[in-house]
């Protein structure tokens, strides 16, 4: 017995003695930036884990705000060029940035010039595959946004400025006058979010983009002609400026095509395969809830704005209010949360109290279908024609102007919280649930929360392709886990307040916002519909996750954004 155990030993042992060394492996290449800003320039290479399948995990967002310490940290010489060593073979990632403020740390406030190892221009974090050899000549590229000017910029037909240090770009005249001010004033903040949003983030590929969505938004859709118009003015402008429209990573100038990219950036989902929507979340309360409170029984509607989260952080920097003064009879003055380059908005407010919100929602399996319009377009025609007396019915024929070939209004699956002043109407809130091929609306009362004054919506439909014998689906396909959650979160705490009678005020609904957040909240907004009162929050600009609801509020009256024009 001792003999075969002395053997087994020696025969394992000799298996280990014979296995060879992993080799290790090294990486080096040249890091480059154009611009005047110095330090010192900071390295980080990140060890990748693979799944069980073999598919190796990238880096999140979450990683690279802290969550993944990296394998090696290095700097550059004075020529730009680093080298790592020493690395054991397997999967890495690579970014950089320059040291501005020599805290060791990367920041956006202010920006630093940052980047990272991509397989092409404007790509997404690569993955370096040391698996078999080392890798040399990675270049690195930092780039940087361009904040907005803190000193009022004015020209005829627009004014940038801040309002309690928020940007505000007011609009004002024709379409062409507007598109002209807009593209004037602010251009540049229009290729950041084309170049770090649209393309580095959304896409993460320059070339699939150019490939996959410019054909579709050249020969997939029906634009109106105001809405061309106004593009038109707005790239118009842009030139009048003197910026250089270079988009590099295209190898071309930004075009309308882009400008319109910007506009249709939810249309993606009508066009290109993406993943189960985590986004968005929406409520409204109205009457007895919000009696004997600040409120007054008017109706107060909230939602944060989630998902839009690129890692430099831009959909922050650059978020910006729009005032628009169309100044034509019969057409209302808007408000617009959104970005640089909106023409149209998926969150406005307009002066008679509508407000017109949109969550990502339910899709369904079928063609790719033509004569789209870019919902952000309708949304604005909606706000901008309709009033506070308006109901489902004048909503929705408005919205049925810009079916597509299908028949359906939100290409790419979308739900839409409207709502207005509350005077005691039957149904002062109402969703719109639909997608490329046909949709409805959803009424108080017709789904929980069991409370006929509150509608919320996140991010799946629950009347239009909603099965009732198959809760957890729509069309078919599972909702995901987040909407699920964010709902029932909701949902749940909705109907035990009413059950307590609680009354609902301002501080309640932050509450709500808060406990549906989870990590991707770039900015939220309360609006106080009888009192035309708007509270915007906006996430920092501090290198972790978005959690505007937890953050400052800023309280506006809506014809503030109006004033000293």
């Amino acid at each position: 017995m001792k003999s075969t155990l002395l053997v087994l030993i020696l025969f394992f042992g000799s298996v280990a003695i014979a296995a060879p060394a992993q080799q290790n492996r090294s990486v080096s290449g040249k890091i480059t930036f154009i611009g005047k800003i110095t330090g010192k320039t900071i390295v980080y290479i990140y060890r990748l884990q693979s799944a069980r399948n073999g598919a190796v995990r990238r880096l999140s967002k979450r990683d690279i705000y802290g969550a993944k310490a990296p394998f090696q940290t290095g700097t550059t010489d004075e020529t730009g060029f680093y080298r790592f060593t020493g690395l054991p073979a397997g999967n890495y990632s690579l970014l950089a940035w320059i040291d501005q403020n020599q805290n060791n740390h990367l920041d956006f406030d202010p920006p630093e010039p940052f980047g990272w190892y991509a397989a092409e221009t404007g790509g997404n974090i690569a993955v370096i595959d040391l698996t078999k050899e080392d890798r040399h000549n990675l270049q690195v590229k930092f780039r940087i946004p361009a904040s907005f000017s803190k000193e009022e910029k004015r020209t005829k037909n627009g004014r940038l400025i801040y309002l309690k240090e928020l940007p505000v770009l007011q609009l004002w005249g024709s379409p062409q006058e507007r598109g002209f001010a807009h593209g004037f004033l602010i251009g540049r903040q229009i290729l950041d979010f084309f170049e770090f949003y649209i393309l580095e983030d959304s896409w993460k590929s320059p070339p699939r983009y150019q490939k996959i969505f410019v054909p579709f938004l050249e020969s997939g859709f029906n634009y109106p002609a105001e809405f061309l118009q106004e593009c038109d003015a707005v790239i118009h402008g842009m030139k009048a400026a003197n910026l250089d429209m270079r988009i590099e990573s295209l190898g071309r100038d930004f075009s309308r095509t882009d400008l319109i990219a910007i506009n249709a950036y939810i249309e993606k989902r009508a066009a290109f395969p993406v993943a189960p929507p985590s986004s968005c979340s929406q409520f409204a309360f109205w009457g007895d809830p919000t009696e004997g409170t600040s409120l007054q029984g008017g109706l107060i509607a909230a939602r944060n704005m989630d998902g839009e989260c690129d890692v430099r952080k831009v959909t922050v920097s650059h978020f910006l209010i729009f005032a628009v003064d169309p100044q034509t009879p019969g057409k209302q003055r808007w408000v617009s949360m959104m970005w640089p380059g909106f023409v149209g908005t998926i969150s406005g407010i307009n002066e008679s109290g509508l407000y017109g919100m949109e969550n990502a929602g339910s899709s369904k399996q079928g063609p790719v279908v033509g004569g789209n319009v870019p919902y952000s377009w309708t949304e604005r025609f909606v706000l901008e024609t309709q009033t506070g007396k308006s109901t489902p019915e004048s909503v929705l024929k408005v919205m049925q102007k810009f079916t597509n070939e299908a028949g359906g209004i939100t290409s790419p699956g979308s739900i839409i919280l409207w709502t207005l002043p509350y005077t005691g109407q039957k149904t002062p809130a109402f969703v719109y649930e639909g997608n490329r091929f046909g949709g409805g609306m959803r009424l108080p009362g017709e789904t929980r929360p069991e409370n006929a004054n509150c509608i919320m919506a996140t991010n799946h439909h629950l009347k239009y392709g909603y099965d009732i014998d198959k809760p957890g689906q729509v069309f078919g396909k599972p909702v995901s886990f987040s909407s699920r959650r964010r709902y029932e979160t909701g949902m749940n705490t909705v109907e035990a307040w009413s059950r307590l009678h609680k009354k609902i005020d301002v501080a309640d609904v932050k509450r709500l916002l808060q406990m549906v957040a989870h990590g991707s909240t770039e900015y939220s907004v309360i609006f106080l519909a009888n009192q035309k009162k708007i509270l915007v929050a906006v996430d920092d600009l501090k290198t972790d996750l978005w959690d505007a609801p937890y953050l400052h509020w800023t309280e506006f009256r809506f014809d503030e954004f109006f004033s000293q024009k």
